[in-house]
């Protein structure tokens, strides 16, 4: 666990004190009171929501398959499969998980759309995989059971029409940022991750944002020392405001920018990319322009202080409930 991060915002004060102090790297400043979340403010306590509550497209967890693993496919086995039988090719899709994105790691699935039924099962191999996977649900629990009637499908069967962005449910806590990305529609988010399915380009731009990521490390729940980020208690709660497209259009042109600066060290993975200590110079630049583009989306003077981040962030989150449960 890495205790200076945890040590460089500690507020204190003795019961009956008028007087309250927040500490922000060494440096101490008086505040009228200390939040929950280490942060001058109020009592407020961040609550899971079912929506997004800045009128974000939803995040849904990834595909769940339920299979016995009889749906998976290494590399090894799909190659195999497609050499024996070329027909199987449209029914298989590259799945990604969270290991899978960080990592650069190639697995695939059986994605079998009730129309295409008939098709697989006419493969001996795919109907063999079918079949187990019938009989691993008729042993399974309740949740497994209730897929019995089509054992060709993962419980969820959400895929994207154009592209999605990727989003892990668990990301080291030694990163600047979480690395999301794009994957095309013919990926399938396994429930390691979560995802936003065809989503417009600016929104990749927010939840990659710093100002995000202040956030995320007040209000996220913990896996060792690891950020777990769920939707309902990260992405619907993060309170952002209403932007023109002019807006939008600006934050989408950084995000072409941080894929562009990806792309030029494709050799190497997400997670080797977002190491802070080996993170290339130009990517941390093209973050750091999107971050005072997403900013000045909130205020064009700039934020001083990751502590000044969430002040304004609690402020407005209030504001913002307060305003849903009147409407």
């Amino acid at each position: 666990m890495n205790i200076e991060k945890l040590e460089t915002n500690i507020g204190m004060s003795g019961k009956h004190d008028k007087v309250k102090y927040l500490f922000d790297n060494g440096i101490g400043r008086k505040v009228h009171a200390i939040s929950a979340y280490f942060s001058q403010g109020s009592n407020c306590i961040v609550k899971q929501s079912l929506k997004p509550i800045s009128g974000f497209p939803r995040m849904l967890t990834g595909n769940s398959p339920y299979d016995g693993g009889n749906l998976l496919l290494s590399t090894a086995e799909k190659e195999s499969l497609e050499r024996a039988y070329p027909e199987s090719r449209d029914l298989i899709r590259k799945v990604c998980g969270a290991a899978d994105f960080l990592n650069g790691k190639d697995r695939w699935c059986l994605w079998i759309e009730d129309r295409q039924a008939d098709k697989a099962i006419s493969i001996s191999e795919i109907a063999g995989r079918i079949e187990k996977t019938k009989i691993f649900r008729e042993n399974g629990g309740e949740v497994a059971k209730g897929l019995i009637d089509r054992p060709h499908q993962f419980r969820y069967t959400h895929a994207a029409n154009k592209s999605l962005i990727v989003i892990p449910r668990v990301s080291s806590m030694r990163r600047d940022y979480i690395p999301f990305g794009f994957l095309d529609n013919k990926h399938i988010v396994s429930d390691s991750a979560q995802a936003i399915y065809d989503p417009p380009p600016h929104i990749f731009a927010i939840i990659s944002s710093r100002i995000h990521m202040t956030w995320v490390r007040a209000v996220a729940g913990r896996l060792k020392t690891d950020y777990r980020y769920s939707s309902a208690l990260c992405y619907n709660t993060f309170p952002f405001p209403e932007i023109s497209e002019k807006q939008k259009d600006t934050l989408e042109e950084h995000v072409f920018n941080i894929l562009d600066e990806r792309e030029l060290h494709s050799e190497k993975t997400m997670a080797q990319l977002y190491d802070p200590d080996k993170m290339p110079d130009g990517l941390r630049q093209a973050h750091h322009e999107m971050d005072m583009a997403v900013e000045k989306c909130y205020r064009s003077r700039p934020f001083n202080s990751d502590e000044e981040r969430l002040e304004y962030l609690f402020k407005l989150y209030e504001e913002m409930v307060a305003a849903e449960g009147k409407s």
